[in-house]
């Protein structure tokens, strides 16, 4: 992590024990493994929290969380009609990013909506839709029968054969959220320029601010090996390259409307309801936030067992490939790992 009072290595004898882990566990001695491995962590792990060096890192990891929950937010907002939106992915990040570091077994790891969830809940609506069942009751019903699988799963220490993946497998998994990252990027200003309904001044100032957002970003990460100034400024002024990009980004979209006017330059606003965070993104007059779990026939539970089964598969690989890459060996972590705590 950062600093020599927070680096810890584990030793040649842990990882090895790691790369000879059984398949599976015994029901729950995995669990069990992991509790007495992190809870002797626990007091330190809340004492590091309050660092100098920490700090800064969660001022960058809050924009960076931040602009994900937006961008993905407004990706499920348009491909489930806004039954999901920038709200919901908004306050599930924020509790979801308190609760699970004080219950997981890698409090490094960031809660946030990732690519592969995002198309496993877009490709839910589609199916449900097709086969007439209701978008909101078969998501909860498939979630609670991922909440089952994922116990089943660390009772028995299922995650332990993610541990055994090589270095290919971790970079292939960072390739691909690279790509969904971009793909999303490249068709959302091909979409400006391609859909009739987009004004021609919309398309050229989305297309102005996301290539000075982009550029400002990428330039000032790469000024950690420049001349100006001294080392450790460098380096804290590329740690907040996004966040100094998106203010930009900002800052250019207000003074093109402000100059030209909103009509002209009718760039797209994030889609909130009037009560803000505290109703849903359709407003809780037609989407409540408690789901209906009656809502929904024998078939469209049974379709919900598959889809609850194709969502632990998802976020089986999601989860503990993001979390071996965290916990890998030259991040010089001591503190050891809880792949079960985590999938609990």
């Amino acid at each position: 992590f950062w600093g020599d009072t927070l680096v810890v290595t584990m030793s040649d004898a842990e990882h090895h024990e790691e790369e000879h882990v059984p398949l599976y566990a015994p029901f729950g001695k995995g669990l069990m493994a992991d509790l007495k491995t992190k809870l002797p962590w626990y007091a330190s792990d809340i004492k590091d929290g309050f660092s100098s060096k920490a700090v800064i890192t969660v001022l960058y990891l809050f924009w960076g969380a931040l602009a994900n929950a937006v961008a993905f937010g407004a990706l499920l907002g348009e491909n489930t009609e806004g039954y999901m939106g920038a709200t919901e992915t908004l306050l599930a990040t924020a509790v979801l990013g308190m609760l699970y570091p004080l219950l997981c077994g890698q409090p490094l790891t960031i809660m946030g909506a990732t690519g592969p969830i995002a198309a496993y809940i877009i490709a839910l609506r589609g199916i449900g839709e097709a086969v007439g069942v209701k978008f909101l009751p078969l998501y909860a019903w498939s979630g609670i029968f991922l909440s089952g699988f994922l116990f089943i799963g660390a009772m028995f220490s299922l995650s332990n054969a993610i541990r055994r993946v090589t270095r290919f497998t971790e970079e292939l998994f960072s390739v691909l959220v690279s790509v969904i990252f971009i793909y999303q990027a490249i068709n959302y200003f091909v979409d400006l320029f391609a859909k009739s309904e987009n004004s021609n001044g919309e398309a050229k100032a989305g297309l102005l601010v996301g290539l000075l957002t982009f550029f400002t970003a990428l330039s000032i990460r790469g000024s950690r090996n420049g001349s100006l100034f001294n080392q450790w400024t460098r380096n804290r002024v590329a740690d907040f390259a996004p966040v100094i990009a998106i203010v930009l980004g900002l800052g250019l979209a207000w003074a093109l409307i402000g100059h030209y006017g909103i009509e002209k330059v009718d760039l797209d606003f994030l889609s909130i309801s009037d009560d803000g965070i505290a109703a849903t993104t359709l407003g809780t007059d037609v989407r409540p936030w408690f789901v209906n779990l009656g809502d929904i026939n024998g078939a469209g539970i049974g379709l919900a067992f598959v889809g609850g089964l194709f969502g632990f598969i998802v976020m089986y690989f999601d989860q503990n490939i993001t979390v071996r890459l965290v916990n890998a060996r030259e991040h010089k972590l001591k503190k050891g790992y809880g792949y079960d705590m985590d999938m609990m």
